[in-house]
């Protein structure tokens, strides 16, 4: 006959072995469940990227006009000026490339490629003079606000080389080479302006293939996906062809002609 301490201790052996048969149902439905997870936003993130996508902003090929990136208009309370740097071409081999090319292709996820398109065309922003008690922060924008009845991605590549600019197409840029931006949702019958802010009196930023595109763009630094979008406004040799720095008034009269 069993003693009472006996079926005591069985039944704490019972109950452990049931507490751990549901905990270990409870760890598979959790994998489970982590599984499930990982499937749907993979498969969110690939049904974003199959959206169509076009581009709102104009000129991100990054032509130049009176020291200013064409289609884009700046704060005029302290000094803002936008230059070429340099332009990285198609067609030349990964080897013969210089180290400057390879990191910024490299982050642009096309290491070791050698065709690209079209020509990347690296620019310079500069400011100085600025204010924080007397200017507005704001820096340069496109000159036609983007819609926001519809989500979108601002976004560029880019490297930071002194002071301090952030948000919208600028949005995480530091010291290194990568993509930068930021998704935002729809706001029905609102617009929307992409102007970076700066936070220092004066500084330089390297960045390249500004735009504001439809639709959801992940901002991956390890995964890039930014890229050079179709135009709504149609491509035309304003937004695709380089141009010779003119003057602004020059530059009207050829698009008029």
């Amino acid at each position: 006959m069993m003693t009472i301490e006996q079926r005591l201790a069985d039944a704490v052996q019972a109950s452990n072995q049931l507490t751990e048969v549901v905990q270990n149902k409870i760890n598979d439905i959790n994998q489970q469940l982590k599984a499930a997870e990982d499937r749907f936003n993979a498969f969110m993130l690939e049904a974003h990227k199959e959206s169509p996508f076009y581009r709102q902003s104009k000129n991100q090929f990054g032509n130049l006009v009176d020291k200013m990136l064409d289609g884009f208009d700046k704060s005029e309370a302290f000094s803002i000026e936008v230059s070429l740097y340099r332009e990285i071409k198609t067609g030349i081999d990964w080897e013969q490339r210089d180290s400057e090319e390879k990191e910024i292709l490299t982050c642009m996820g096309l290491k070791g490629h050698k065709y690209l398109q079209p020509t990347i065309r690296v620019l310079r922003l500069k400011w100085s003079g600025y204010d924080r008690d007397t200017h507005n922060a704001y820096s340069i924008y496109p000159t036609v606000p983007a819609n926001r009845s519809v989500p979108l991605t601002v976004g560029c590549y880019a490297k930071l080389i002194s002071g301090d600019i952030r948000y919208t197409w600028l949005n995480g840029v530091n010291h290194e080479w990568g993509v930068c931006g930021a998704n935002y949702e729809s706001q029905p019958g609102s617009y929307f302006h992409a102007h970076p802010y700066v936070y220092s009196p004066a500084g330089e930023v390297l960045f390249f293939w500004p735009a504001i595109v439809t639709g959801y763009v992940p901002i991956d630094r390890d995964k890039p996906l930014w890229g050079y979008y179709p135009s709504m406004h149609g491509e035309n040799p304003f937004d695709t062809d380089p141009l010779p720095d003119l003057d602004r008034e020059s530059r009207r009269s050829i698009e008029r002609s």
